[in-house]
């Protein structure tokens, strides 16, 4: 019997059916429709705080998708050793500017300074009931995905989160953009910057585009922190808590790597976070295994209401205790300004010539330290490096692996953080893209005559009491001949860049070997 549709016949039918085509749709039709009996179970059996829980580990962690984030059961295992205190404190009403600068800012030794925040309206705003009130609906970034995309999670979500959480190191908010996102801004007013941390030198680029992130708000539950590092780009930082507590271990920053990160074969499926550093290496730290006197260690509580100093190079990691809610900033001063202009030149060439012009016009007197620093630069590299280490990369980190307290050498380190630096890599991409488009006048002029992406006006940093240097600014700052910035495409598509390194021989002040080469030019 023929087919009642000639077009498909029996014969065509059935050789469909059994060829590979057959079983390719077959399947693509399983998908989907398995695809969707899944979301609709999932909208059916979980809540919508599940999901989005769910979702932001998924993200954030997809190779324990299968472990689960549990899997240790540390909630239940892990507990921290009793603490020897040695932190040295000092209270804010007995301590001068000039005597913090001498103490413990030039010298670069860590401290905790007591009574700074006493009339922060942060106290009372920042309880988490009253976060939720306000900013239950706001997004906060609780870390990253494969792509370094940040991933957002609601506040009213993250709370309900803390407070039910078993996992082993639980997501943790490190938000450093909860300043320019219109929901979270207001939090901008709840603290102010520290006398003793005033004078950044990094305020002079304006723009919070053009600049290395700077500030963050931290908020999480016991066993959240991050993993052992050295803070971006020669920066010093300082970490305010407002609620909870915090456990520190600084570790002297002559100390090489190999000995301060978690050996390979005790990373576990947490191999980049603190709560493997303090069963690892703290451990051994804890039984007296370690060359104290080659390589001192400061542990310490940071309980509410105490700031504690950060100075440049020195290695160090924390975890908290309990729920803890912080904000911290990194800056940039007279005492670290040799270490933080060479990475930037190294790690953020634009950024770098932009600092520069501006320091030219705003602190000249300081121009003198910069060129002095770049005739024999020791650059951080990226503070927040989370790859494994090859063998070639061990080899060539091995010449600076230290930052002496008695030199200017600056180290390679790395650590765990939540990925500012790759953000920072994107406007460092923008800004070489809108430089190659333009032709015109100088990067100074071009901030200055309001365009978009920076802020026109100009920063109000303090002037500095340093004698003043005479360097010739002015032919470095003709030759450049780039041209207006154009606005900021934040989740734009950027295109690949031919001419980059064209682009940078020409700026008088990007690389390290122009750079030198300028200074001993013009001296």
């Amino acid at each position: 019997m023929e087919s009642s549709d000639p077009a498909f016949p029996d014969v065509h039918m059935w050789s469909y059916l059994i060829s590979s085509a057959f079983f390719k749709d077959f399947a693509g039709l399983f998908l989907i429709f398995k695809d969707s009996v899944v979301d609709a179970f999932r909208r059916i059996y979980y809540t919508r705080y599940e999901r989005r829980i769910s979702d932001a580990k998924r993200k954030d962690r997809p190779e324990l998708i299968k472990p689960g984030w549990n899997r240790l059961n540390l909630a239940k295992t892990f507990s921290l050793p009793p603490l020897e205190d040695k932190m040295p404190r000092v209270d804010c009403s007995t301590l001068t500017v000039e005597e913090f600068r001498e103490k413990y800012e030039q010298p670069r030794v860590p401290c905790m300074i007591t009574g700074l925040t006493k009339s922060w309206k942060a106290h009372n705003n920042w309880k988490i009931d009253n976060l939720l009130q306000k900013y239950g609906n706001a997004m906060f970034k609780c870390g990253e995905n494969s792509n370094s995309k940040p991933i957002l999670l609601k506040m009213k979500y993250y709370a309900e989160y803390m407070s039910k959480t078993k996992d082993d190191s639980p997501l943790y908010i490190f938000d450093g953009q909860f300043g320019e996102r219109v929901a979270t801004s207001d939090m901008l007013n709840d603290y102010e910057v520290p006398v003793y941390f005033q004078n950044n030198l990094l305020d002079v680029l304006g723009s919070h585009k053009l600049r290395p992130a700077f500030r963050w708000i931290t908020i999480g539950p016991a066993r959240s922190g991050t993993n052992i590092h050295v803070d971006p780009f020669g920066t010093s930082a300082w970490n305010a808590l407002i609620h909870g507590h915090k456990r520190w271990v600084f570790i002297h920053p002559d100390a090489p790597r190999e000995l301060v990160r978690i050996p390979k074969d005790q990373r576990g499926i947490h191999p980049l976070e603190a709560v493997t550093w303090f069963s690892t290496v703290y451990e051994r730290i804890c039984k007296g295994d370690w060359p104290f006197e080659k390589y001192p260690v400061i542990e310490c509580r940071q309980n509410p209401g105490e700031t504690l100093f950060v100075p440049c190079g020195w290695w160090h990691v924390v975890i908290n205790e309990d729920v803890t809610v912080a904000v911290t900033q990194n800056f940039c001063s007279l005492a670290n300004l040799r270490f933080v202009y060479p990475t930037l030149a190294k790690q953020r060439p634009c950024t770098a010539q932009l600092f520069y012009e501006r320091l030219s016009e705003q602190h000249p007197e300081l121009l003198d330290i910069v060129n002095e620093a770049m005739l024999d630069p020791k650059p951080i590299r990226n503070g927040y490096d989370t790859s494994d280490d090859s063998g070639s990369e061990d080899e060539e980190d091995e010449s600076d692996s230290t930052i002496s307290l008695n030199s200017t050498d600056v180290s390679s380190y790395e650590s765990d953080s939540s990925g500012e630096d790759e953000e920072g890599s994107k406007h460092e991409t923008i800004e070489l893209k809108e430089i190659r488009s333009k032709t015109g006048g100088g990067v100074a002029n071009a901030i200055d005559d309001g365009d978009k992406c920076c802020d026109s006006s100009k920063p109000n940093v303090p002037k500095l009491n340093v004698p003043s240097a005479n360097t010739g600014t002015d032919s470095e700052t003709e030759e450049y001949s780039g041209g207006d910035y154009d606005s900021y495409e934040e989740d734009g598509e950027i295109d690949e860049l031919s001419e980059d390194e064209e682009v940078l021989r020409k700026m008088p002040m990007s690389g390290l070997s122009g750079m030198k080469r300028r200074i001993r030019e013009n001296s």
